[in-house]
Parts: C-alpha cells; structure tokens; sequence
C-alpha cells in the first residue's frame, strides 16, 4: 500500500525511505483457544462452481507503518464473507499481528460482526511473536488446517515485500540506514510501533517455501504485497502452492479489495484467474486513480521453463547480459532513488532485446505457460511518484533478475545472493 508520499502498501524497500520446516513453537503462550461454533445453516445458495469448504488463511504481518489499514481490509472481509454463494464450511482464518497482541479471528457467511472491534478473537497470544518468521507462518498454517480443515486451502500474505532480495536485518543495532530498504517478504519491527523508518525482521524466500512445504501447502497464494511476482520467487515456492497471483510492480495504496475479493478467494475452479480479476476490476471500475499489474502464475509448468531457459541463458548469456536495458520495462529502476534494490525487469521486456525475433517468438509461447493470466494498464510508484505507462509487448507480469557487471561491486552482492536461489542455481550456473 502506498500513500502518495508516504509509504508503498505493501512494500519493504518504501518503508524505510517514505514511507512449512516443521512448527517448533507451541501454542502454550495463548491464553484463548475457542472454536467459532454454531450449526451449519443450510447452504440452500450455495453455488456448485464453489468448493464445500475452503479454509483461506489471511496472514497479517503489520507490526510495521501498515498497521492502519488493518481494520479496514478487514471490514471489507467482513462485508465479502457474507456472500450467499459461499458454503457455511467456507472461512477465513485470520492472523493479526499489528501493534495490539497477535491473534486469529475466524469468519464465515454466519459472522453477523461488520467491523474488527467486533469480533472475539479465537487465539491471542499472551506474548509477541515474531510475524516475519518462517517457523510462525508454518505455525499458523497448521493451526488454520487443524482447527478448521477444508477440502481447499488458500493463503493470502499481507504485508510490506520486495521479492527474492534476502533480508539484511542482523538484529537490533543495525545502523546502516540504506539497508533497511533491503526487504525479502514482512517486516515485523519488534517494538508494536507504526513507524515506517525502524528497521526489523523480515522472511527470506527459501526460508517461507520450507515452512509452507512443511505445513502441507495451499492451493493458491495471493501475495497482497509488492514486487512479489517474480519468477525467483515462484521458483522457490513451486512446491508449496499450485498457483501464485502478484504483481511484479508495487501495488496501489488501498491493496485488495476484499469486499469482492473474498467472493474469489473461494471459487472452486481456476481460483487464481478469478482472484486476479477481482483485484484488477477494483483499479479499473472503482479506484480508477491508480493503475495496476498483477498476474497468475502456474507452478506445475516452472521446472520445465527452467529447463527451457538454462538452455537458453548459454546460448544467449553474452547478450543477456551485455545488452542495453535502458528503455525496458522495469518496476523498479536501480540508483533512481536507492542503490539497495536491483532492477527488476519484466522477463518479457529483457527478453525482447536480448533474444533474435525467433526465440523471441517461441519463448512467449513458453512463457505463457507459466504466467497463464496477467492485467496491465499501468501502475503508480511512489518511486517516481506518478502513472507509468507499460508496453504490452514488453509485459508478461512477471519480473526476472539479471546479474549484470554494474552490481558487481555492490555491497548488497545481489550477484552472489542470486545464484544462492533456486532458480539462480538451475538457470545461471
């Protein structure tokens, strides 16, 4: 989320300058553990084009500067959950961590409560915990399948990103002011503050896939956050979930809403292109001030796309990484504002130059297999704080990482960082 010149919802890198291993913790730091109850009401609306029950886990990480809009997306759930369409096993599983005790709230189409305030939480824990952590991300996910088991299971990952770059956070005396932009996926400041400048613990990649792995997986996660639809990270949860839906770019202030999104969430075939719609109708029909781009991912078809561009990276390695990319489509332009985040080019922008008029055919044929759906008119960037426009040609809605000569002396070693990632390994080395 961003405000214009304040702070980027949901993203990492603008909180500093403007702003499933297995569960090892137990619950035992939680003094409230109630189920929701009730009988079942009758599912006489119900639509058959929905799953019987589909828990999706809403994952909170706002002990940061998005602590404020909390209550509102959650409102809008609220006004989403009650859609007639929905089975009564249908819930939403919600974790909180802001700056009050972390806590799970659990809603479904029998919630009567229109606001936060208004519902009891089934678990709080009496202690904070640590929301940018793999191990309590796995935690919660088992918590939300044993506590309310479905045939389907979502996720929704709510919170400040900036997609594979790992996280710089060493702890408490980071003085470094410029590496506090340097962002994986979270940010949980430790202090229950709201300022968009304190530094904190953030969830590296690798780390989030081996949680989820652990906990069984999701049918689809919606990564309500910025910058994370890159192929670096759907490579790395190619095991954890079917579907990945994001945006390559930052996303507009109010985020999704889940007002219509929660209709989405629960659609039993192809989920992922009805989430992606419902998110992109908002920017188009209602928030029209912003712009989007947000796109579906398949995981199944990742490994072999990897295997298709290992074998196109050594033939090309040359061009792709000596050709100029100076008017490519790029989310996020390295040195205009900060030197602690790379490039991040739309995969079809580098491959446009960089490839003959052949292979450039026949790699959007592959391509397209893996981002089976994508939306784009524009986005707004508090980076340069205004409507970027996007060439359709060089947009496939999912960015990819090059490690060019110009990171070569960088601090932040994103070269080196690179090729420690899955689809670094398989595809550059």
């Amino acid at each position: 989320m961003f405000f214009h010149t304040i702070v980027a919802k949901k993203h990492s890198t603008v909180a500093a300058m403007f702003l499933f291993i297995a569960a090892t913790c137990s619950f035992s730091a939680c003094s409230k553990d109630d189920d929701d109850g009730g009988e079942p009401e009758p599912d006489a609306y119900a639509d058959s084009s929905y799953a019987k029950s589909r828990t999706v886990l809403v994952y909170m990480a706002a002990e940061n500067s998005l602590n404020s809009h909390v209550q509102s997306d959650v409102t809008e759930m609220l006004q989403g959950i009650k859609d007639s369409t929905l089975y009564s096993d249908d819930r939403i599983v919600l974790f909180v961590d802001d700056i009050q005790k972390p806590r799970f709230y659990v809603m479904n189409k029998q919630t009567s409560e229109t606001v936060l305030s208004g519902l009891t939480p089934v678990k709080t824990y009496d202690e904070e915990v640590n929301s940018a952590s793999a191990e309590h991300l796995a935690e919660a996910l088992r918590y939300a399948k044993e506590s309310f088991p479905a045939e389907s299971y979502g996720l929704v990952m709510w919170s400040h990103a900036t997609g594979w770059i790992p996280s710089t956070y060493e702890g408490d005396q980071k003085t470094d002011e410029e590496s506090k932009q340097r962002r994986s996926f979270g940010l949980d400041n430790g202090v229950n503050s709201t300022s968009a400048n304190l530094d904190g613990h953030q969830m590296n990649i690798p780390d989030m896939a081996r949680a989820l792995e652990a906990a069984g997986g999701v049918d689809f996660i919606l990564f309500d956050a910025c910058e994370m639809q890159s192929v670096e990270v759907a490579y790395e949860l190619r095991n954890a979930t079917k579907a990945i839906i994001g945006s390559p770019a930052e996303i507009p202030g109010p985020g999704a809403y889940y007002g219509t999104m929660v209709k989405a969430l629960f659609k039993k075939d192809h989920p992922a292109e009805e989430i992606l719609q419902a998110y992109y109708d908002y920017y188009t029909k209602v928030r029209t001030d912003y712009g989007i781009i947000i796109s579906a991912i398949e995981t199944a078809a990742l490994p072999s796309f990897a295997n298709y561009m290992k074998t196109l990276v050594a033939n090309y390695r040359t061009q792709l990484l000596s050709a100029n990319y100076g008017s490519t489509l790029d989310y996020f332009r390295y040195g205009y504002w900060t030197m602690s985040t790379p490039d991040m080019y739309d995969a079809q922008g580098v491959m446009k130059v960089a490839l003959s008029e052949a292979d450039f055919e026949q790699w959007k044929q592959e391509v397209a297999k893996v981002v089976t759906c994508k939306h784009a008119d524009s986005w707004y960037s508090a980076f340069n704080q205004r409507l970027n426009t996007i060439d359709d040609e060089q947009c496939c809605g999912m960015s990819m990482f090059l490690p060019l000569s110009k990171y070569a002396d960088s601090r932040y070693k994103f070269n080196e960082t690179y090729l420690d990632t899955e689809w670094g390994k398989s595809v550059w080395e």
